[in-house]
């Protein structure tokens, strides 16, 4: 029987739906399909599906790749088939012959990275590389912190001062060949705890406001299979106390040593005044500086770079990063889209310009901002501090979030973070030894794997018993890891995260 080439397209969901994310791929071109076998996992607007073939035949090439964000309609993949009933798809007389060795990019994006520009320098620095002979239209991951974005000459004569470092012998066994140390602005993590509340959230619990649903949907749509909520007489401040306690022990450094301590969270205690303020008290810091930072889940992150800066400027020598969150406080019991999400936590790491340790290098922040109402909660603030007596506006004190469009920057925005952290350093995927991400959703990190080529078991992930604890959740992945003794020293890791703004961070930290 003659056969002949289709290209299956991407599935229609409806009318309300314009793109999809490819989760994973189950076949790959050579392999022989059968009528109905699943060869894909898409997800789109929080609901996750099996792609099926709909015949028989021998993919011949593959349009997408695991991890993109595509429009439906568009061609999936190219069969070769004798399918009568599938005469409809045949490939275009045009594009036989045409697909490309590798699929094509996605098309559509809900973040886009800035496009490549070349780097401007300063006169400075242009005359020290060229006495140092180099060419700067050849050099890549160097800082540039000169004005409007320029090499500056201090920022070539610490790349120079790098290079020759990094030609030692012991650089060249602990980095691989062209990473980019920049060891004169890394600062040291001396500690790491994290703490959570003992009362265990099951899903069979929450999904008794949800008959329709089933544990198995759950687990598949988040990957949780529970979280941590705390006791009504808990306090945010209490959970970050231990953290920051399991940290200071760790790092030998009693909390009357501390210069400061910096506290993301998006729920404090109280507005006023600072939970930074609160934890001092609590710890017994003398004189400290201390303030809260709200990132939403990019917090601790933010506040890494923050006390990071502190000390590379003079300002302090020794500062305690803390993040709490208690979401559980804002959570809808009955809001499908929330609440099998969020988890109670917080975690702690003590940065200190000691010249050992964990180092920790800069981290990358920056967000979009057209993104401002995708996760948010609209009470509490100046425009409205209390509820409304007759309750009518009760649902605005909930945390709420747009789970499609969270999704898909998300996917994107993670993959930015983690190849920009590669592209400073001039690594390669397989230098990484390990991932920390936010616990934002099992799926999202699964579709990210895929995107950035780092398998999926380099990645750790605590979200099945956590959930997402937003601000805490990377710092609370790192101190569990590292109780694990999951971490060797030399490991290069690498932090990214997304939050409500959106806000984006990430950055390296060597082990």
């Amino acid at each position: 029987m003659a056969t002949f080439l289709i290209d299956i397209p991407v599935p229609s969901m409806g009318a309300t739906v314009n793109e999809l994310t490819i989760i994973d791929l189950m076949v790959q071109p050579g392999d022989s399909i059968a009528k109905g076998q699943k060869i894909a996992e898409l997800e789109s607007d929080k609901s996750v599906f099996e792609f099926e073939s709909p015949g028989e035949g021998t993919v011949k090439a593959l349009h997408v790749r695991a991890g993109d964000i595509v429009p439906t309609g568009t061609p999936f993949l190219r069969m070769s088939t004798s399918d009568e009933s599938l005469k409809h798809l045949t490939a275009s007389e045009a594009t036989i012959g045409t697909l490309p060795t590798t699929p094509a990019a996605p098309s559509q994006k809900p973040v886009q990275s800035a496009p490549a520009t070349p780097l401007q320098w300063t006169p400075r620095a242009l005359k020290l590389a060229q006495e140092a002979g180099l060419d700067p239209a050849s050099i890549t991951g160097i800082q540039a912190t000169g004005p409007g974005g320029r090499v500056s000459g201090d920022d070539i004569a610490l790349f120079i001062e790098q290079r020759k470092a990094g030609a030692s012998s012991t650089d060249a066994k602990e980095f691989p060949k062209g990473f980019l140390s920049n060891s004169l602005e890394t600062v040291c993590i001396a500690g790491i705890g994290y703490a959570v509340p003992k009362n265990v959230m099951s899903n069979s619990e929450i999904l008794k406001e949800f008959p329709d649903r089933t544990e198995a949907e759950m687990i598949k749509l988040t990957g949780i299979h529970e979280r941590r909520h705390a006791s009504e007489d808990e306090s945010a401040t209490d959970l970050a106390a231990i953290a920051a306690q399991h940290a200071l022990k760790q790092a030998g450094i009693t909390p009357e040593e501390l210069d400061g301590v910096i506290l993301a969270t998006l729920i404090p205690d109280q507005p006023v005044p600072s939970m930074a303020s609160r934890l001092a008290q609590r710890l017994g810091m003398r004189h400290p500086l201390a303030f809260d930072l709200n990132a939403a889940c990019s917090g601790w992150l933010y506040g890494l770079e923050v006390g990071r800066a502190f000390i590379r400027s003079g300002t302090a020598h020794r500062i305690l990063v803390v993040t709490a969150e208690l979401l559980s406080r804002i959570t809808n019991p009955k809001d499908k889209e929330t609440a099998f999400l969020f988890g109670d936590g917080a975690g702690a790491a003590v940065l200190t310009d000691a010249p050992g340790g964990h180092r920790l290098y800069p981290m990358a922040l920056s967000g979009d901002a057209d993104y401002y109402t995708a996760i948010q909660r609209v009470g509490g603030g100046a425009m409205m501090p209390m509820p409304h007596p007759e309750g009518h506006d009760k649902d605005h004190f909930y945390l709420k979030m747009d789970g499609g469009v969270v999704f898909k920057a998300a996917v994107v925005a993670f993959t930015d973070e983690i190849q920009k952290a590669l592209a400073r350093h001039n690594l390669k995927p397989e230098d990484i030894s390990w991932i920390v991400p936010h616990q934002a959703n099992e799926r999202i990190l699964k579709a990210v794997s895929k995107r950035v080529g780092i398998p999926y078991e380099k990645f750790i992930v605590t979200i099945s018993k956590y959930g997402n604890t937003s601000a805490a959740s990377v710092s609370m992945a790192l101190g569990w890891a590292s109780e694990e003794g999951v971490f060797n020293a030399g490991d290069k890791i690498i932090f990214c995260s997304v939050g409500a703004g959106l806000t984006y961070a990430g950055g390296l930290l060597v082990w």
